[in-house]
């Protein structure tokens, strides 16, 4: 073999060399502020102005209430809040802050227009050895978010990354609906609620924990259902406010029909590509926006409702960081523990979905 053959065959050994990587920690946050979904209703006075019955908003969702931070709240307050979290807990498993050279903002809400809000993040962090940037696909950006950084880490151009994202939503939400007709395209948005998460992801040894497989679909054609139009050039300088393109507006009945139709065939092919069964799986984990739609989805799978944790009845729709909630929420109650078999479980407007196998 020629010296030039044998430099390429080596070259390309070690441009193909990929590592596995694991989640080695979660936080969340959630603010203190509690919103009972009946003070809403009572606000709008449902009845009495809507036409509609009291107690709406909880028999079709399954919420009750959620968390609402201050008027001066940020995306980055929570995001930060989140990932202290999930760096103190990382330290128990040797990794320390100085080791992380990713962070990714994976959220909807952003603090600014320009520059990326994971600069911000950087700064309150004081992590100075990192590359950052910002990951936004809607309510799945923090499992996309994970999707990077698992490439990354397998490629070799990352070791550890701090996946982080804080929902500030409520400020999204039209809680003055005046008329009936702005009902459904504004229903959605009365249970947004804000909330944080975090993952710390490094290299995994053989032994450990490990993402398995991951599988993203995206309908574009469907981005019109779930929208808030300002904030981007094509409204740019029109008065946004005085039309309420500040808020999010969506046709809900059409996006969970896509739901339904489109996340369970992508589980059982992360199922096959991971090599489980179904009864394989000990904990589903996934976006929530109804209780009713959690519940068809996995029946469409094969996949029993007691294997997952329900959230969205106390806080309320977080988007991106609902993923990240129910997981700290799992470890806390002692139903998520190390070497078991997860799937975590996307769907968001675009219309996109999402799903990662791992054992954590």
């Amino acid at each position: 073999m020629k010296i030039y053959q044998i430099f390429t065959h080596q070259l390309g050994d070690i441009m193909t060399k990929q590592y596995n990587s694991r989640i080695v920690s979660i936080g969340y946050y959630v603010p203190g502020k509690i919103v009972k979904i009946e003070e809403i209703e009572k606000r709008l006075k449902f009845k009495e102005k809507l036409g509609l019955p009291y107690g709406l908003i909880e028999r079709l969702t399954g919420c009750r209430e959620y968390r609402e931070g201050p008027p001066d709240t940020n995306a980055t307050d929570l995001a930060v809040e989140a990932s202290k979290k999930a760096i103190q807990h990382a330290r128990q498993e040797g990794i320390s802050r100085d080791d992380i050279d990713l962070i990714l903002f994976c959220s909807c809400c952003q603090d600014i227009y320009e520059p990326a809000t994971a600069n911000i993040v950087q700064e309150k962090l004081d992590i100075s050895n990192a590359q950052v940037l910002d990951v936004k696909n809607a309510c799945n950006s923090f499992i996309n978010g994970i999707d990077v950084a698992d490439s990354m880490i397998a490629t070799g151009k990352a070791k550890t990354a701090l996946v982080t994202t804080g929902e500030v939503l409520s400020k999204y939400g039209d809680r003055n609906i005046a008329k009936p007709e702005d009902f459904k395209p504004r229903f959605a948005g009365l249970t947004l609620a804000d909330g944080g998460g975090a993952a710390v992801i490094t290299r995994s040894k053989p032994e450990e924990g490990r993402i398995i497989a991951t599988s993203f679909e995206s309908y574009g054609t469907e981005w019109r259902l779930g929208v808030v139009m300002a904030g981007g050039t094509m409204y740019w300088r029109k008065p946004i406010v005085d039309q309420g393109l500040t808020y999010f507006l969506s046709d809900s009945e059409k996006i969970l029909k896509l739901a339904l139709k489109k996340i369970p065939p992508v589980m059982l092919k992360v199922l096959k590509d991971a090599g489980w069964r179904r009864e394989d799986i000990d904990l589903v984990l996934g976006h929530q926006v109804t209780v009713k739609i959690i519940k068809d989805i996995l029946d469409a799978a094969g996949i029993p409702f007691e294997k997952t944790i329900v959230t969205v009845d106390r806080y309320g729709n977080t988007a991106s960081a609902t993923i990240p909630i129910t997981m700290g929420i799992a470890l806390e109650m002692g139903r998520l523990k190390r070497g078991m078999k997860l799937l975590l479980v996307g769907g968001a407007s675009g219309f996109s979905v999402g799903v990662l196998a791992l054992i954590w």
